[in-house]
């Protein structure tokens, strides 16, 4: 295209958006951003705990300025809800995949160790930080920040298929469950002083999660 200027014909050169679609690029990028403050945002709190670091410090680890934290996430204890519930939706459908179209406890019990244990081993910093929420470590006063998908597994699954029904105690049961997966994964030091490896090691896991089993179903026994 050219156009004339004072008798001087001048090309006007355009700059074509490769995309095609004006501001979709930026979108994607704020999207990329979120979830790099999501990922950084989980190792700094799992390391430090929720009063062990300030929103600059947060915001320095994810290489942006404060204010697009609070743009993303409102506040640091937006930022820690957020990264808390992170894995929720995906725990709990996998939870509700290890009871489908089961009718007995114990073998709901084998399923669900079979299902969460590699998973969990994968989100070792966000089991540290779920951790550490159950205890309300340092969280201002009325935060309500625990873990719920636990919670919402035993509601829609487990009571709505009745299992075990006035066999076992499902609350104390699940408590348990999620207690001793979730000390197996933590438990780095003891696997290395005992054992001399982590309990990454395929063979190692393996017998920890046979292990896991049989301790649960001795407990689903004697019930």
């Amino acid at each position: 295209m050219t156009l004339t200027v004072r008798g001087r014909e001048c090309f006007i050169i355009h700059v074509a958006n490769k995309s095609g679609t004006p501001g979709r690029r930026t979108q994607a990028e704020s999207e990329r951003t979120k979830v790099r403050i999501l990922e950084r945002s989980e190792r700094l709190f799992a390391r430090r705990g929720f009063g062990g670091v300030s929103l600059r410090e947060l915001a320095a680890e994810c290489d942006v300025q404060h204010r697009t934290v609070q743009h993303h996430f409102g506040s640091k204890l937006g930022l820690y809800q957020a990264v808390l519930e992170r894995w929720d939706e995906e725990l709990e459908s996998r939870l509700l995949a290890a009871i489908d179209g089961q009718t007995e406890i114990a073998d709901v019990i084998d399923r669900v160790v079979e299902e969460l244990f590699d998973y969990l081993l994968s989100k070792r910093e966000w089991v540290t930080l779920t951790a550490r929420a159950s205890m309300g470590e340092e969280l201002p006063e009325g935060a309500n920040l625990n873990d719920q998908s636990w919670l919402r597994f035993m509601d829609r699954g487990l009571k709505r298929q009745n299992l075990g029904a006035g066999k076992v105690d499902l609350g104390l049961l699940l408590i348990s469950v999620e207690g001793m997966l979730n000390n197996h994964i933590l438990a780095r030091s003891h696997y290395q002083a005992l054992y001399g490896k982590d309990v990454t090691d395929p063979k190692l896991k393996r017998r920890t999660k046979e292990h896991l089993k049989t301790i649960l179903r001795a407990v689903l026994a004697d019930d």
